[in-house]
């Protein structure tokens, strides 16, 4: 019976990894990698137990007897208001499915070895066809997996540290409307393949108190893939190339503070600072195409996101969770674009747990509040330019996540 439960368990997994690859996910940073941590605001760094901790702080892995899997999916759908010169818009409505993938093995009392899949970047926005910024934006689609091997050592009772390297596909489809003479619709498609690497500490002040560090590199990303025009009602402008796009994404920082004042009841409270500004702008490279090279600024600030979550336990079997997030956007206000209306954002969560024999279920649910956005100008490629303002934007998500212990 364990052995047919461990084969289904390591077959969901396998089907995440098979499908992480064509993942969409709504916004840009993501933090959906494990539903127990969500519905604790994913404050996941110092008080982590399951196999998740592979990509909130790998340290926690010396924490995890035997071998374990946990894998699950949470649906988001982002939406907002965009008014240009009045008009008002919306994003089209989507829902994006953000899965997630983790396995570990403790070798000994000291090692532990895990590998995990999961997205850290994602963006999705759309507009219907005839909207007045569609020389702006029409649609944007970022996607991106992580696959994340890692390590942990456990120095001693007290002291863990973890790490490893995470190699990260994505994939990057932007159209808009062109601006010059003709017309027609201008699509760039690229992917690519980049490298970076995760660190953790863990460290048990005293039964009650837990400290959690991270570290995440900055990545260099380098897309190939394609360019071209279409639906000009001019023949010759119609046209397709080559493309390179390149940008780098940012470094971040999490301290995460634990608290576990009974075996019933856990607090965690982290901040995470995340180096924006090393995502300063976007190149793209054409090539066996008529289109000039551009360059898109972006010039973001580096950011704050401050986590709380907590955890009833009311019996062995079931628990309770909530969390409350306030984080910054990196967007200056001078460079605000309708390919990502945002900016502050409060998220609110709820979640719930349940075990039987080996098995571990966590559901969790949440609602994001952005703050509106007002009196921005925006010019387009052709030099024509746009009052606009973003309101009412809001997310939600709700998501399961089912683990297994051998």
């Amino acid at each position: 019976m364990k052995r047919a439960s461990a084969c289904f368990v390591f077959s969901v997994l396998v089907c995440l990894l098979a499908t992480a690859s064509v993942v969409q996910a709504g916004g840009f940073a993501l933090y959906e990698w494990g539903n127990r941590a969500l519905g604790m605001g994913t404050a996941n760094y110092a008080t982590g137990n399951d196999a998740s901790v592979i990509a909130y702080n790998p340290a926690e892995m010396s924490k995890l007897e035997g071998t374990n899997v946990y894998g699950g999916v949470t649906a988001v759908s982002p939406s907002s208001d965009v008014y240009v010169d009045g008009v008002e818009s919306h994003t089209q409505n989507q829902v994006f499915g953000v899965p997630h993938g983790y396995a570990t093995h403790q070798v000994n009392d000291d090692w532990t070895l895990g590998v995990g899949v999961y997205t850290r970047f994602g963006l999705g926005t759309d507009y219907a066809s005839n909207w007045p910024g569609q020389t702006l934006i029409q649609d944007a689609l970022l996607e991106t997996f992580s696959l994340n091997p890692v390590v942990s050592y456990k120095v001693n009772d007290s002291l863990s540290v973890g790490g490893g390297l995470e190699i990260i596909k994505g994939y990057f489809t932007t159209h808009q409307e062109m601006t010059t003479p003709g017309g027609g619709i201008l699509m760039t498609d690229v992917d690519g393949v980049s490298f970076a690497f995760n660190l953790g500490l863990l460290y048990d002040i005293n039964d009650m108190f837990s400290v959690g560090l991270t570290y995440r590199s900055s990545m260099h990303f380098e897309g190939e893939g394609t360019v071209s025009v279409t639906g000009s009602p001019i023949p010759v402008l119609n046209s397709s190339g080559d493309a390179t796009m390149i940008a780098d994404f940012p470094a971040s920082y999490t301290v995460g503070l634990g608290f576990t004042p009974t075996d019933k009841l856990t607090f965690e409270f982290d901040i995470v600072y995340t180096q924006w500004e090393q995502f300063d702008r976007i190149e793209y490279c054409f090539t066996n195409s008529p289109l000039p090279n551009k360059m898109v600024d972006f010039n973001y600030k580096s950011t704050w996101r401050f986590q709380l979550g907590t955890e009833y336990r009311f019996t062995d079997a079931f628990a309770m969770r909530a969390g409350y997030v306030y984080d910054q956007t990196p967007i200056r206000g001078d460079y605000a674009s309708p390919m990502l209306p945002a900016n502050d954002r409060q998220m609110f969560t709820l979640g719930a747990g349940y075990k039987w024999s080996d098995w571990t279920l966590d559901v969790a649910g949440m609602y994001i509040i952005t703050k509106e956005r007002k009196g921005m100008s925006m010019t387009d490629s052709g030099g024509t330019t746009y009052k606009v303002d973003f309101k009412n934007g809001s997310t939600w998500g709700l998501g399961s996540s089912i683990g297994y212990h051998f």
